[in-house]
Formats: C-alpha cells, sequence, structure tokens
C-alpha cells in the first residue's frame, strides 16, 4: 500500500510573514530556517491527522480491498486523506500488467465521510486485480479548500505552535528537520478532533 502526491504541492498554508507574526520575528535572517519549520510542521500536521491541508492530488495503492460491510447490504473502501474532494480513476491490473478502468457507473464517492469512502453499486462488487501486488490505483482529490482560509483554524494554530516549538529548541537545525519528538499538549488538544477514525 503507498500513497504519493501528483503534481506540485500547493503553497504552504502558512505564510512566511504569518509565521513571523506569530514568533514576533521582524528581521529577514533566518527567513529559510522559519519556511523550513513551517514546511516540517504542516507535514507533521498532515500526518498526524491523516488530511491534506490545501487541496491537492493523490494516488493511492493496493495490493487488494480492505472493504468494511455497511450496515444491511453493500461495502465501502476507505480513503487514505480526508478530506475527500472527488476520485478521478479507479485502476484494476492484471496478471500481466495489463489496466482497466472500472466504470464511474459502478461505484460512487461519499465525500460527505470522514474519510471519504468508494462504495460499490452492486453488493460487494469491488473488482479484484489479477496482479499480485500494486494491483490497484486510486486517483482522487483531497484537501479543506485552495487558500489558508478554507482549513480549519484550529489546524492553522497547530502549525503555528509547532514552528514555535522549532523555532525555540536549542538546535535548530534539528528541529526543522524531524521536529519534535512528541506533540506538545496544547497540539495535542487541538488535533485531537481532526484525527481520522477509519471505517
Amino acid at each position: 500500500m503507498g500513497l504519493q502526491t501528483l503534481g506540485a504541492a500547493p503553497a504552504a498554508p502558512v505564510s512566511l510573514s504569518d509565521a513571523k507574526a506569530w514568533l514576533r520575528v521582524g528581521h529577514a535572517g533566518e527567513d529559510a530556517a522559519i519556511t523550513a519549520l513551517i514546511n516540517t510542521a504542516v507535514s507533521r500536521v498532515e500526518a498526524e491527522t491523516g488530511r491534506a491541508l490545501l487541496i491537492r492530488n493523490f494516488r493511492e495503492t493496493l495490493d487488494g480491498w480492505p472493504i468494511r460491510r455497511l450496515s444491511g447490504c453493500g461495502s465501502a473502501f476507505a480513503l487514505a486523506v480526508a478530506p475527500a474532494v472527488s476520485v478521478e480513476a479507479v485502476r484494476i491490473f492484471d496478471r500481466a500488467g495489463g489496466v482497466t478502468l472500472w466504470d464511474a457507473e459502478e461505484y460512487r464517492v461519499d465525500a460527505s465521510a470522514d474519510p471519504g469512502r468508494l462504495i460499490a453499486r452492486a453488493p460487494f462488487a469491488f473488482p479484484r486485480p489479477g496482479r499480485l501486488a500494486a494491483g490497484i490505483e486510486i486517483d482522487f482529490t483531497a484537501g479543506y479548500g485552495e487558500t489558508a482560509s478554507d482549513v480549519p483554524p484550529a489546524l492553522i494554530e497547530a502549525v503555528l505552535r509547532l514552528v514555535a516549538e522549532g523555532y525555540a529548541a536549542s538546535e535548530p537545525s534539528l528541529a526543522t528537520a524531524r521536529g519534535p519528538a512528541r506533540l506538545p499538549e496544547t497540539v495535542e488538544s487541538l488535533l485531537r478532533p481532526f484525527r481520522q477514525v477509519r471505517l
């Protein structure tokens, strides 16, 4: 199972000027270090929550469908990143490496679920790949929106607090590279409501 971002990454949801205002830094001498801390903090928040702060395209690769039965009749597959916006393509590979697109008429995308999910229109009708490994590829779009104003304020604050944590570290280069080993309790409390509950 793998996940990759398709295309160029969006700009960070926290600008350098906003981070500097939060840190009360008025000079440009540490702009590169603060930018690196922003990128590290955004990555950490996204990894901890399973969410894309700004909208972008992903490709999820699977060996098989880890599906879950729905109440009543049917089954669903939860996408790896929330909040889901759309699914562009589902490719199924056969044993020889040939690829077939799963007809979008045969499934629906429930973007209102958290995380978003694919639901087969016929009960338990997820197509089986012939290839034993990486037999399924799903191209989908996820994220809160295109600008920082679309992102929940608590997640923006979590990023800013992680930037401040890294900036205050006694070894800034180490903080920039790895971020804090454990999340501060204030950040943990901000992220807790956003952590994904998988199907």
